[in-house]
């Protein structure tokens, strides 16, 4: 009866610290999948949640137009971020997914196309639970290994969340200029976003190590044959330092405060339009010069 207890007792911690952290990402022309990887409250009081997927899970509902700007007095280049959707579930008696325990808009903070990172927040400002636990950005040499068991979780071809098992099979796979660590847990198209698991001796808990982005495909014939045992995912330490590029860092660091890294981004913002400003100038500037040619010309 205990050896049954103990049983049950894991099969709970895996839903509330694996499935459920889970959710489905729906963009403009794709559906994928990500994690629940952060809720904060900032000095107000406020819940901000953070859902952290593939770029090209999003890739659609970003894109880049040429648009007048009265402030340089031309054409600039102008990013316009379209909000996903993220799909949480609610489960009864641990497994059985009964339907959407809710559907959020999810707007796009930050990505790195190249790495294929992307981040979101949802718009939603009560607290969300569970959140995955990160592993720890300074543990990885020291405790990831080649045949370390691993679950790799998320919505495979639109489904709802599902569960496989595998092991670390490669962990110093380039793809793009970028290491990728390669997993046995089979993934398909949709998985795209999720999150591969880890269970830690050390601090008894199963921690969020990496991004499900992409599955080897075997060309054979007319159509692709995906091999969903050889898929490949993001590692954690890529993403803690996108998070850092990108001053979120709060998520993962306590040390770091909400409201020290909205500043910080601000003032990257600032810098941004600074040299925007003294490359092309402005259109106050621009129209005063003329001014001053034309009483000059007289």
């Amino acid at each position: 009866m205990q050896e049954l207890q103990a049983s049950l007792k894991e099969i709970e911690k895996r839903h509330k610290e694996i499935l459920w952290t889970t959710v489905r990402v729906r963009a403009k022309d794709a559906w994928g999948s990500g994690t629940v990887i952060g809720c904060t409250q900032d000095a107000k009081g406020k819940y901000h949640t953070y859902v952290v997927t593939c770029h090209h899970v999003v890739a659609s509902n970003i894109k880049v137009e040429k648009k007048w700007d009265q402030q340089y007095g031309m054409d600039i280049k102008k990013e316009i971020k379209t909000p996903a959707e993220v799909q949480m579930f609610y489960y009864e008696h641990l497994s059985h997914a009964k339907g959407l325990a809710g559907s959020y808009r999810a707007n796009i903070l930050g990505y790195d196309e190249d790495q294929d990172i992307a981040l979101l927040e949802l718009e939603k400002e009560s607290p969300t639970e569970p959140v995955a636990y990160l592993f720890p950005h300074d543990k990885v040499d020291e405790e990831i290994h080649v045949f370390d068991d691993v679950w790799a979780v998320g919505a495979a071809m639109a489904h709802e969340p599902i569960a496989t098992k595998g092991i670390i099979s490669f962990m110093d796979e380039i793809i793009d200029d970028y290491g990728y660590y390669m997993s046995t847990a089979q993934i398909i198209f949709g998985n795209s976003g999720g999150a591969i698991f880890r269970y830690s001796n050390e601090r008894k808990c199963y921690e969020f190590l990496g991004i499900p982005a992409r599955v080897t495909v075997n060309l054979v014939g007319f159509s692709p044959d995906p091999i969903t045992h050889m898929g490949f995912f993001v590692p954690i330490v890529r993403i803690y330092k996108f998070l850092a590029k990108n001053h979120y860092d709060f998520i993962y660091d306590k040390a770091k405060t909400y409201e020290e890294c909205e500043e910080e981004r601000k003032a990257d913002k600032e810098r941004h339009e600074k040299l925007l400003m003294a490359k092309y100038g402005g259109v106050e500037e621009k129209e005063t010069r003329g001014k001053k040619q034309e009483s000059s010309s007289d």
